[in-house]
């Protein structure tokens, strides 16, 4: 399901997203929800790296993994 919102962007955003829009032969909104997947994904790889160096995550080897599925 998609809802509608309304922001309020820089002039010069505005003329870079009309640009990018342009040249990808896209949507406005397209290339401003592809954007917001990609943000919300590099953050989402950011808060893994953190808890990584924080010692919150367990890593497996990649000889753990193998005999773990009998390889």
């Amino acid at each position: 399901m998609t809802k509608k919102i309304t922001i309020t962007l820089e002039e010069t955003l505005i003329d870079e997203l009309g640009l990018i829009a342009l040249e990808s032969g896209k949507k406005k909104a397209q290339v401003i929800r592809e954007a917001l997947q990609d943000y919300f994904d590099v953050q989402a790889v950011s808060k893994t790296v953190q808890e990584y160096k924080m010692g919150m995550l367990k890593t497996i080897s990649h000889k753990d993994i193998k005999a773990e599925l009998g390889l």
